[in-house]
């Protein structure tokens, strides 16, 4: 008899679980170290199915950087540079991302000709190519529909991060207009991997824009990282991954 109320009991538990996790509002996906399950499983928030060019309904987007041409690289990226709608724009460049801030480069060397005594404390993810901004380690970013100057809305955005070794420090916020849908902090990077990823998901939110903070220094005012005996903690970035921008 009691051993039939316990399995009674649990079998409540276990339902209880589940449906906590369906009632869950916002998913959070964080990973560091060996962060592929972890990405992996964002992707199937996101949707199954990887969208390139413009025109696109459903699925997702994701940016890494590696395509980029050399004569870019080690240098500021020109504006817009993923959500280009200029007439004949390549649809690589057509992405559905903003931001307006300056300072953003893309590097195959994690930055060196930037900061050469930090440039061994980051490596890739994809490729070898990463992506930061240079000149502050706070910005904006918006989403709008790919290749038209269009506000947008999506549901989830993540990014890989490199050489987080502060907690509660690199974070992305997320927001509705000017409504802060929450802070959410990037996993400090573990022993053997200096790599970290943040993903969050929202059921029944829309997002318009996020804030990043990666890190808590300048990348191009030189010195090493924290973890070198540095005075900060200098973070650089690889991939992007969200779903499929709607307009609003």
């Amino acid at each position: 008899m009691i051993q039939k109320l316990l399995a009674v009991v649990l079998v409540v538990l276990i339902a209880g679980c589940k449906k906590d996790d369906d009632d869950k509002q916002v998913i959070v996906v964080q990973s560091s170290g060996d962060i592929s399950s972890g990405i992996d499983a964002f992707r199937q928030l996101l949707g199954n199915k990887l969208n390139t060019t413009p025109g696109a309904t459903g699925g997702r987007r994701e940016v890494n950087w590696d395509a980029v041409p050399v004569e870019l690289l080690g240098k500021p990226l020109p504006p817009h540079f993923l959500n280009n709608t200029a007439v004949n724009a390549p649809a690589s460049q057509q992405r559905g991302f903003d931001y307006d801030d300056t300072g953003f480069q893309v590097s195959e060397s994690n930055f060196s000709e930037v900061n050469p005594l930090a440039a061994s404390s980051f490596s890739s993810f994809s490729g070898s190519n990463t992506f930061t901004n240079t000149s502050t380690s706070l910005w904006d970013g918006r989403f709008e529909v790919p290749g038209e100057d269009v506000p947008a809305t999506v549901s989830g955005f993540g990014m890989v991060f490199s050489d987080v070794d502060l907690a509660n420090t690199s974070l992305i916020e997320f927001f509705n207009g000017d409504r802060s849908l929450g802070k959410f902090y990037v996993p400090v990077q573990k022993a053997g991997s200096k790599l970290s990823f943040l993903g969050v998901y929202f059921k029944k939110e829309r997002v318009t824009r996020i804030k990043v903070q990666h890190g808590n220094g300048l990348l191009n005012q030189g010195g090493k990282d924290i973890s070198d005996g540095g005075s900060s903690d200098l973070v650089i970035l690889d991939d992007f991954l969200y779903d499929e921008p709607v307009r609003k």
